[in-house]
């Protein structure tokens, strides 16, 4: 982890983007025709969403940033935070394998994801921090 200011949200705030978290899978639910759990298959209905939307609204960058931290929340066990890097980011602090911390950066990847396409996959983002958590320490 970097050494920039983090403030772990309130818990109304964590509420609020629970909240949001949910109806960004209830409207992936019907896109699928079936419900949508935080899942991989979630993820790449989402970046499906983001490919459909050229010119999101900021409200809809949240609601997709929310479901993005939601998925590290629920299955890696973080915790939402902001911190500060040239204005304040919303992030979700992880446990690592090693018994440290990382904060992954949920809000800055959903921006990379509209301004970048595909190749900035939240799919693909997931399996990758995902993956980083789970490192072990080094022998």
């Amino acid at each position: 982890m970097t050494g920039n200011p983090v403030t772990f949200l309130s818990p109304d705030q964590a509420r609020q983007l629970v909240e949001m978290a949910e109806r960004a899978r209830a409207e992936l639910s019907r896109f699928a025709g079936h419900p949508v759990g935080y899942d991989a298959t979630a993820l790449q209905l989402l970046d499906e969403w983001v490919e459909r939307t050229p010119a999101p609204s900021p409200a809809l960058r949240v609601l997709w940033t929310a479901f993005l931290g939601e998925m590290f929340r629920r299955r890696l066990g973080g915790e939402w935070i902001t911190h500060q890097e040239d204005g304040k980011r919303l992030a979700v602090l992880c446990p690592t394998e090693t018994g440290g911390v990382r904060h992954v950066e949920v809000a800055d990847q959903i921006g990379r994801r509209i301004t970048n396409g595909v190749t900035d996959s939240l799919a693909l983002f997931y399996a990758r921090e995902s993956a980083l958590l789970r490192q072990p320490a080094e022998l």
